[in-house]
């Protein structure tokens, strides 16, 4: 058995203060053990030389439980009060909560990023550790230490509800600066302000403040505990309407409400997190567009926060618009997503139904009438309980009905099986529903054939059109791209880019022109900022990307961008980086 090190926090200085994170507690555990090594404290807490080291969303944390012997409370409990998953919970379906807190319990958070939809948002997903300078003070006095308050870590919050005061952020751990060490708030370790005009700063801060206040009540609300996000766009049409007098039937003005939508946004693009809300009409068009339909694909909680902040201006608004909706198109407030549909009446039979079948006492066609439902009915809902019936056959013998299965069984269209057997495609639909486990199985294996082609489809297309671009060749087989999107990103996204590194010259990549014009003078500034203070040192690149943050999630892709590339050689002193993955310079 492993020996695990004692570490019940006997000492009041080490017990929860408000609004702590884990790795602000580990953080002060770390200094007040006077370790000097962060592998040290990281093997006592976690078990492991780097386990549970990040910031945002730790793995480790049922190791951690385990050696503090849960007595700064049960694994699922931190997970969702000390760490980020708190606020991305509060969009999470049940289903996804619990997979999110099994994979901070684990010893890796690997592609969790990805499966909140944090990597796919266009926000930053290093989530930077920030604090509020009047907090620091008030907290070294109040219990010793300036620590890190969840509230502050969330996205997109970037003003203390309690003091007003504008967030700092921190140039270490989301930069990848120190990424394994331990840190407290630090008056020297802080991003400089934002270069904003005082009228701006003014109606920025304003603007933060709002948005930081709704987020704050949002997370906390014990009205809604779990936002049904999927039902939200119904919402949103409904105020618009409201707003453009329109009635239920008319046609949104998308144009009008996407230039109110833009200017709405613009201030917010002062804050580098904010750079994924739309720069121009345009843009507000395309995002408005998938806001106001029935998602396919999960959001990240910001883009919902902005649009409420918008429409509502604040959370009593919100909430009263919320409670109002229609049940058969809200969510049930304080729900989770899985009540709604136990209130349905069909689920209710549904139940009857089953206890009238396992009791035995009533025959098939009893429970039926029981309940209120045809025989067909009945014998569909029986198939999916796994209870067998007895059948008499009318159009369909055992025997042809036996061969019909099996072609249903390889996974062939309906339709097609409708006319080998010289029947209806409504009795073939019987025969799925009514047969245990027979749709299921259907299901499945049309689907595995359909992922199979999409996949050969795509890999065809790439082969043979290398070099012309995704964008491109996503036309030649719209149908098969948004099939791959929608039901296998993942493997869509990792085989997309890596066949098409030379893009075709005669299609416009004005996005990348634009971010590479605004992150070579970046870095251009940056570095007449930071030569001065090194005097005889040389820059090195991580100075620049601590200074810069979104400068290193762009060095995989410095391909795509040779102004920043010559720039960050001329800050070098005309050194070639030499830690920059497939660092090359543009010709001359």
């Amino acid at each position: 058995m492993t020996n695990i090190p004692h570490l019940v926090f006997d000492s009041p200085l080490l017990t929860w203060l408000g609004d702590e994170t884990l790795f602000s507690l580990a953080s002060r555990y770390h200094f007040f053990s006077g370790s000097r090594s962060s592998r040290a404290t990281n093997i006592a807490l976690f078990g492991s030389s780097r386990v549970g080291s990040q910031h945002d969303l730790p793995a480790g944390i049922d190791e951690f439980c385990r050696r503090t012997e849960q007595l700064l409370g049960a694994p699922a409990q931190i997970c969702m009060e000390r760490t980020l998953l708190h606020y991305y919970a509060k969009f999470m379906s049940p289903e996804d909560e619990l997979a999110a807190v099994a994979s901070l319990c684990s010893s890796t958070v690997k592609g969790l990023k990805y499966r909140l939809g944090i990597l796919t948002s266009r926000f930053r997903a290093n989530h930077p550790l920030k604090a509020c300078p009047e907090c620091m003070i008030e907290d070294s006095l109040t219990t010793g230490w300036a620590y890190w308050h969840l509230e502050h870590q969330y996205p997109g919050v970037w003003v203390c509800t309690m003091h007003g005061q504008m967030l700092r952020e921190s140039k270490l751990k989301s930069s990848g600066v120190e990424r394994f060490l331990w840190h407290l708030p630090d008056d020297g370790n802080f991003h400089s302000k934002l270069p904003i005009p005082a009228y701006q700063a003014r109606i920025l801060g304003k603007a933060l403040s709002r948005l930081a206040h709704l987020t704050s009540d949002l997370t906390k609300s014990q009205q809604v505990q779990r936002v049904n996000v999927s039902q939200l766009y119904l919402l949103y049409q409904s105020e618009l309407r409201q707003r453009n007098s329109l009635g239920p039937n008319s046609r949104l003005p998308l144009s009008k409400i996407a230039t109110e939508f833009e200017a709405h946004a613009r201030i917010f693009r002062h804050v580098p997190e904010f750079l994924a809300l739309p720069a121009d009409p345009g843009k507000a068009y395309a995002q408005l567009s998938r806001y106001l339909r029935c998602p396919q694909t999960g959001t990240h909680p910001l883009r919902h926060i902005f649009m409420i902040d918008w429409l509502f201006g604040g959370y009593d608004n919100f909430l009263n618009a919320y409670a109002e909706l229609p049940l058969k198109h809200s969510a049930i407030i304080g729900a989770p997503a899985t009540a709604i549909l136990l209130g349905k009446p069909d689920d209710l039979r549904r139940g009857d139904f089953a206890a009238a079948i396992h009791a035995g006492e009533l025959s098939l066609t009893g429970a039926a009438q029981k309940v209120g439902i045809d025989v067909a009915t009945a014998l569909a809902w029986a198939a999916q309980l796994g209870v067998s019936v007895r059948r008499r056959p009318k159009k369909l013998k055992s025997a042809q009905r036996s061969a019909l299965i099996k072609q249903l069984m390889l996974g062939n269209n309906k339709a097609d099986v409708a006319v080998h057997f010289q029947v209806s495609v409504v009795t073939v639909t019987h025969v799925l529903r009514t047969e245990i486990g027979l749709h299921a199985t259907w299901q499945r294996v049309r689907y595995e054939s359909a992922l199979r082609s999409a996949r050969t489809t795509w890999s065809t297309l790439l082969t043979v059109h290398a070099g012309l671009g995704v964008k491109f060749i996503r036309k030649l087989e719209p149908a098969v791209y948004a099939w791959l999107y929608r039901n296998d990103r993942h493997w869509l996204s990792k085989n997309s880019f890596a066949k098409c590194k030379f893009s075709n010259p005669y299609i416009p990549r004005s996005p990348w022109d634009e971010r590479d014009a605004a992150l070579s003078a970046a870095v251009a500034l940056a570095s007449l900022k930071l030569v001065p203070g090194l005097e005889k040192r040389a820059l090195q690149l991580w100075h620049l990307y601590q200074e810069i943050p979104e400068l290193r999630a762009k060095l995989s892709v410095l391909h795509r961008l040779p102004q920043t590339t010559r720039a960050i050689d001329e800050a070098l002193r005309r050194r070639r980086p030499r830690n920059i993955k497939n660092f090359t310079l543009p010709d001359q």
